[in-house]
Formats: structure tokens, C-alpha cells, sequence
């Protein structure tokens, strides 16, 4: 055989092996696993999957899990700009799902007082004498949460264990206040709420709600059930601009996302 072509057979020959051994190689070598951004690893994970419904790590990528199982078995999916955090044993679960909730209401919560903790009605009117003395004459004053039943002491002066609007209206002469009791079934408001409201002692009960008023018939600023709607909420504030009113919505959104994520909700519907 010319030396010519046995150099070609020769070289057909190479080239083909090398072919083959790349596919052999294709075959057996295992694609590498996909980098998460956050791995949370040595936990309890709840993955609500009947066959496996439990793992000590997850990987998570953007919006995605890409993987549960073991401390070890999530490590390859570790790269360079991986965040790994250490859980050190505590309960990973799948976000909660608000099937019925309001949104902005929870965002408009936010941005005023937090109730929930005083003490004692003297602590909640400090509370507002504190947050007049940053707002502007007019602008309406709002706080959320407070509860009779969680004061270590009762009002000096009390109607129906509730207290009067006395104290609070001295404080806030130019700022009305609307107070919502935790339950969200009665609104405690000062003298200048009423006032805006058009509220006084000849206003009747509408239906399904009631004025609380002293022996002599005074209102004492608690409205309960469908009297809060008798609020004119809003009412002679300054107005905002539109750049504003915008910024005031954003902040909304985002304090009730701060709140819900804060509290393991992930979905929710208004």
C-alpha cells in the first residue's frame, strides 16, 4: 500500500477514535449541578412532598427551588457567590398564602401608631403627644391595636371599662386622632375628629353601631361597630401633591410587604 494512503487510513482511524471517545466521554460525565443564590442548610425543611416530606437543606435560585434533600447533598449546588446560611436546626417551611386580607390596609397600619403594646391609656396619649409635635396642623393623627383588656390599669376616668377623650384632646387640639381598637370593632377619636366629623351629643346610634356616652350624656370618643363609620377620615387635612400622594403609596406597598414577609406570608389576596 502507497505510504500516502496508508497515512490517510491511519488518520481516518485517530479521528474516529477520538470521536468515539468523546461520546463514550459525553456519556459519562455528569453535568454540573446549577449554583444557587441562598442555600439553607443543617435544617428541618418541610417539604410538603408525601415521598420525602422532609430535608435538612434547600437551594434556591431567583424565584426558584432548585433543590432539596441533605446538608450534603445540596453542597454541590454551591458556587463562588452562593449565600449559605446555617439554620442550626430551626423549621423551614413553604410561605403562607393570605387567602382574604387587605394589602394597603396593612401598609396604611404601618405608618401610624402601634398600639398593641401600651400599657396603659396614658402611655397611648403620649404616644400622640409625641407624634403631634412632628405633624402638621390638621393632619389627621391614625394608631392601630390597643386593647382595655392588656392595660395593667384602668382609666381614672372610665365609661363601659373604656376610657374619655379628655386627656387626648388636650394633647391634640389641632390634630384629629383616630385610634382602631386591635379587634377593628371600635374607633377611639379626640374632640377635633368628632368636630370634623360633624359628631356631637344629638348625633343618634346609626344601626348596628353605638356613640358611647357618659351618665350626662357626653360623648366620651368611643365609637363602636358601625359608628366608626361616622369618621370623616381625611377631612380638612393639608392636601398632598401628586409626588406626594405617590410616595405615600409606595411606602405603603412596601411597609405591608416588609409586614407580611416578616410573618412568613409569600402570596397574598385582597
Amino acid at each position: 500500500m502507497p505510504r500516502a494512503i496508508i497515512s490517510i487510513v491511519v488518520f481516518a482511524v485517530a479521528i474516529t477514535g477520538l470521536a468515539l471517545t468523546a461520546r463514550l466521554g459525553a456519556r459519562t460525565q455528569q453535568p454540573a449541578a446549577e449554583a444557587a443564590e441562598l442555600v439553607l442548610t443543617n435544617g428541618k425543611v418541610v417539604t410538603v412532598e408525601e415521598g420525602a416530606p422532609d430535608a435538612q437543606a434547600i437551594a434556591i435560585r431567583g424565584s426558584r427551588i432548585l433543590a432539596v434533600g441533605s446538608s450534603a447533598d445540596i453542597r454541590k449546588h454551591v458556587g463562588a457567590k452562593t449565600q449559605v446560611i446555617d439554620v442550626q436546626g430551626q423549621l423551614v417551611i413553604p410561605g403562607f398564602i393570605e387567602g382574604h386580607g387587605h394589602f394597603t390596609g396593612i401598609g396604611t397600619a404601618e405608618l401610624g401608631l402601634k398600639l398593641m403594646h401600651a400599657k396603659t391609656w396614658d402611655e397611648i396619649v403620649a404616644m400622640v403627644a409625641e407624634r403631634v409635635k412632628t405633624a402638621k396642623p390638621g393632619e389627621w393623627i391614625y394608631g392601630r391595636g390597643w386593647h382595655q383588656e392588656k392595660w395593667d390599669t384602668k382609666p381614672s376616668a372610665a365609661v363601659e371599662g373604656f376610657p374619655v377623650h379628655d386627656a387626648l384632646s388636650k394633647v391634640s387640639p389641632d390634630n384629629p386622632v383616630v385610634l382602631t381598637h386591635a379587634s377593628g370593632h371600635a374607633t377611639f377619636v379626640n374632640a377635633k375628629a368628632m368636630h370634623l366629623s360633624d359628631i356631637t351629643s344629638a348625633t343618634r346610634d346609626p344601626e348596628g353601631g353605638d356613640l358611647i356616652r357618659d351618665a350626662k350624656g357626653n360623648l366620651t370618643g368611643l365609637l363602636r361597630e358601625r359608628a366608626s363609620g361616622l369618621v370623616r377620615r381625611g377631612r380638612g387635612a393639608p392636601a398632598l401633591s401628586e409626588a406626594e400622594a405617590a410616595d405615600r403609596e409606595q411606602r405603603i406597598l412596601e411597609l405591608a410587604t416588609q409586614e407580611v414577609l416578616s410573618k412568613g406570608v409569600t402570596s397574598f389576596q385582597d
